[in-house]
């Protein structure tokens, strides 16, 4: 338990756990890329198959027409839209031109919105049960010390 541990080991067990923190933050910072290689080129058979004019996105200024969506099943076996393959998340664009297309995309924001409350539901959870455990602790130590003092003036008396 944190009671039976000295002050001065408290103190290094935490300086200990800051540097952890610090050199996995380094350790994942030089991990991530700074660019991201468009899939649209990197991806074998969309550079394949995808026309310079289903990415009219690429050169002409465009507006995103259905947001970032998840696709079916059905959609990524028959290759359609195309886009489908890659990542499994399909966005609809309407270039300047008035070419409709379809692009992949990274995340899908209702999903990311719901693993985020569910994230936060999670640590209320844990931070309650954390709680009451101490809670609960206090109480058995209270309980402990008033023993202590009864015997102590029951001994005394």
């Amino acid at each position: 338990m944190i009671e039976l541990g000295s002050k001065k080991r408290m103190v290094v067990a935490i300086a200990a756990l800051a540097g952890l923190s610090v050199f996995i933050i380094i350790l994942e910072s030089t991990q991530l890329r700074s660019h991201q290689d468009d899939i649209h080129e990197s991806h074998p058979l969309l550079k394949e198959k995808l026309k310079p004019e289903d990415k009219c996105w690429t050169t002409e200024n465009y507006e995103i027409i259905e947001i970032c969506e998840v696709c079916t099943k059905e959609e990524i076996f028959g290759h359609k839209p195309l886009v489908c393959v890659a990542r499994g998340n399909k966005e609809k664009v309407r270039c300047d031109s008035g070419k409709e297309a379809f692009r992949s995309c990274d995340k899908v924001t209702r999903i990311e919105e719901q693993k985020f409350w569910i994230f936060e539901f999670v640590c209320a959870v844990i931070g309650a049960l954390s709680a009451s455990v101490v809670f609960l602790r206090q109480k058995q130590l209270d309980h402990k010390m008033y023993q202590k003092i009864q015997r102590q003036i029951a001994a005394g008396v």
